[in-house]
């Protein structure tokens, strides 16, 4: 046992600048410990997980020595940057996508392993809906909690962020401009590769509703990433949001989608689009262009924001979508689409067809491959039509009066 100490003892040093490593590996000895050995064995890896502690301590307090002479805080273990998002947004995917990687790796942290290769099926049609296999998302994900209402209340005593693991906070970003900081969270039942939550002032225990600040920081991260196969979902209470707690999707869909071919016609002013009404799914679509200056993005976040207040208040859920024009030479645009429903979705069904932003977006993931097999074109626009029925009517003239300033009625706070 004192060998084991004094052998650990000496890869101190060692263990200092791979901290994160060291975690991972401390993690992995206690499950290990806890599922397979027994008691006797149980002790001995107890107290090598005691000696790792105690490195990861040591190099605590040399990066925090560190760091304090850099400028750069730490704050819970969690790495936090005090850095313009705009202009370190590359460098925090960069590091994600890495961070997320090694933690995949980690036994038991998340829900199930997500295979490199899944089967998948583009429907035959005209608008190339795309389908992949999940069966473990659909067998071993966390139960969705019930939301009733678009205006719920929080309740600490459900699964919330600030109950999550240290070790699925990825990193921590202070966001400079108007919120506290934003944790970048594993989502446990990945729907693909780097599956992330985003999740804005976590302690602040905001609820499934969206804030403009939290909206402006999702904007701002990806129009100011090189990678447009990295994309952004929100699902609000009713359109098959899961978890209570304020938080956005970014996810890795390099598929080309039905979303990057929908055809759009202008609405109000000179960035609010609506599909045209050939098209079977029916969305309100802003446009972020790339030359858009601070005050042209506020504008947007908050017309944005007082639409989905609006909805709020109206009873109708709503499913976000956000992703960078893929269009050939129209790269560096933002486009953010806003689909309405006229269906509360109040239980979600893991066994379903259900229909979030993903669905609507054109990427169907399915936990049946007989159903994977079987699912047309047909049957998916007559499922997201059953769901939506014709709530972006009303939707359309909301917007309009918004953008064109003739609606007069709210008083919402905005950002500046």
């Amino acid at each position: 046992m004192f060998g084991n100490f004094k052998m650990f003892a000496r890869f101190k040093q060692i263990c200092i600048p791979h901290r994160d490593l060291w975690k991972i590996l401390s993690y992995a000895i206690n499950r290990w410990s806890n599922r397979y050995v027994g008691y006797m064995k149980r002790r001995r890896v107890a107290a090598l997980a005691i000696v790792s502690i105690a490195a990861l301590k040591a190099a605590n307090n040399v990066n925090n020595s560190a760091d304090n002479k850099s400028q750069r805080t730490r704050i819970n273990r969690k790495d936090k940057y005090i850095m313009s998002l705009e202009g370190k947004a590359q460098h925090y995917l960069n590091a994600l996508k890495v961070r997320w990687q090694q933690l995949h790796e980690v036994p038991g942290l998340f829900a199930y392993q997500l295979a490199k290769s899944r089967p998948n099926r583009v429907l035959p049609g005209q608008y190339k809906f795309y389908t992949e296999l999940n069966t473990d998302r659909t067998l071993k994900r966390r139960q969705p909690q019930t939301i009733d209402t678009l205006s719920p209340k929080f309740k600490p005593k459900q699964f919330n962020f600030n109950k999550v693991d240290d070790l699925e906070v990825m990193m921590t970003i202070d966001n400079e401009q108007d919120m506290g900081s934003v944790q970048m969270i594993i989502n446990k039942s990945p729907l693909s590769k780097y599956h992330t939550l985003i999740c804005p002032d976590v302690k602040s225990n905001l609820v499934q509703r969206i804030t403009p600040q939290a909206l402006r920081f999702c904007i701002t991260f990806l129009r100011n990433i090189d990678d447009d196969t990295m994309r952004m979902g929100y699902n609000s209470p009713g359109a098959l949001a899961s978890v209570n707690h304020l938080h956005f999707h970014l996810i890795h869909m390099p598929q080309k989608l039905y979303i990057d071919n929908v055809k759009l016609e202008n609405l109000a002013g000179s960035y609010l689009y609506r599909t045209t009404q050939e098209m079977p799914i029916q969305a309100l679509c802003v446009l972020i262009a790339s030359n858009d200056n601070d005050e042209a993005i506020l504008e947007k976040v908050n017309n944005v924001y007082k639409l989905t207040e609006w909805m709020c208040q109206n009873n109708i859920p709503h499913n976000v979508f956000v992703t960078q024009d893929r269009t050939p030479g129209k790269q560096g645009n933002l486009h953010i689409f806003i689909f309405a429903r006229s269906t509360y979705c109040v239980n979600k069904d893991v066994t379903a067809f259900n229909v979030g932003f993903c669905e609507l977006a054109g990427f169907i993931p399915l936990g049946n491959e007989e159903k994977m097999r079987n699912l047309s074109e047909t049957v998916v626009v007559q499922r997201v039509q059953e769901i939506t029925g014709n709530a972006m009517n009303s939707v359309y003239e909301q917007a309009k009066h918004i953008v064109n300033g003739t609606n007069s009625t709210w008083q919402l706070p905005f950002i500046n």
